[in-house]
C-alpha cells in the first residue's frame, strides 16, 4: 500500500473533487491488496502450470486491472486540473 498524502486546504477549495479522489484511490488500494490477499496466484507467473482459476479469481484479475486503469485516470485528471490552475504539482514535495 503506499502513502497517500492529503492536499492542503487551499486546494480543497479550489479543486473539492481532489479530496473524493483522493479516497477512491485508497479504496483502490484497499481493495487491491484484499483481493491479492485473498487470490495469491494473481502474483504468480500465468504460465506456470496450475489447476484453472475459480470464475472469484478470473473476476478480481479483471478488477486489478481497470483499477490500474481508473488510476492512471485520476492521475491525468489530476495533471489537467493543475496545469488549467497554474499549480506546480511539486509544491506539496517536503525538501
Amino acid at each position: 500500500m503506499r502513502f497517500i498524502q492529503f492536499p492542503d486546504l487551499d486546494l480543497l477549495r479550489d479543486v473539492p473533487e481532489r479530496g473524493a479522489l483522493l479516497l477512491l484511490l485508497a479504496a483502490l488500494d484497499l481493495t487491491d491488496s484484499s483481493l491479492r490477499i485473498e487470490h495469491p496466484r494473481l502474483d504468480i507467473d500465468p504460465d506456470a502450470l496450475l489447476p484453472p482459476p475459480p470464475p472469484t479469481e478470473l473476476l478480481a484479475e479483471l478488477l486489478l486491472a481497470r483499477f490500474a486503469e481508473l488510476r492512471t485516470l485520476v492521475a491525468r485528471y489530476n495533471a489537467a486540473v493543475d496545469d488549467a490552475i497554474g499549480r506546480d504539482p511539486h509544491q506539496d514535495l517536503p525538501f
